[in-house]
C-alpha cells in the first residue's frame, strides 16, 4: 500500500471515529484493520455505523475495498429507525457504487 493511500485511510478512519463510533474506543488503526481485514460481521457493523452517522458517506466508505463496498451495500437492510432518510441514502449510494438504476421520487425531475 502506497503512502498516499495510507494517509487517506487515516483521514477516513479519523472521520469515522469522530462521526460514527464516538461511543466506542477504537483507534484509527483498528478501524482501518477492521475495514481491510475484518470478518463479514465486523465489516457490516462498521458499514452500518457509517451509513447511519457519516456526514460524507461516499468518502467514508472508501475505507473499504470497492468489492466490499458493493457487497455490503447490496446486503444492507434498511432499518425501521430513520427509515426514510436511510432508504434514500441507500438508494443514492446504490446508484453511485453499483450503477444500478434507482427510483427516488423526491429527486425526480419535474416534467
Amino acid at each position: 500500500m502506497n503512502e498516499t493511500r495510507k494517509q487517506k485511510l487515516n483521514v477516513y478512519a479519523e472521520r469515522i471515529n469522530r462521526e460514527c463510533l464516538w461511543e466506542y474506543n477504537f483507534s484509527n488503526s483498528e478501524i482501518i484493520q477492521l475495514a481491510q481485514h475484518g470478518n463479514e460481521q465486523e465489516k457490516m457493523f462498521l458499514f452500518t455505523k457509517i451509513m447511519e452517522n457519516a456526514t460524507d458517506v461516499l468518502k467514508s466508505l472508501n475505507i473499504f475495498s470497492i468489492r466490499d463496498q458493493r457487497e455490503m451495500l447490496l446486503n444492507y437492510n434498511v432499518p425501521k429507525f430513520k427509515h426514510n432518510f436511510l432508504e434514500r441514502r441507500h438508494k443514492i449510494l446504490k446508484y453511485f457504487i453499483t450503477n444500478q438504476s434507482v427510483d427516488i421520487p423526491e429527486l425526480r425531475w419535474n416534467k
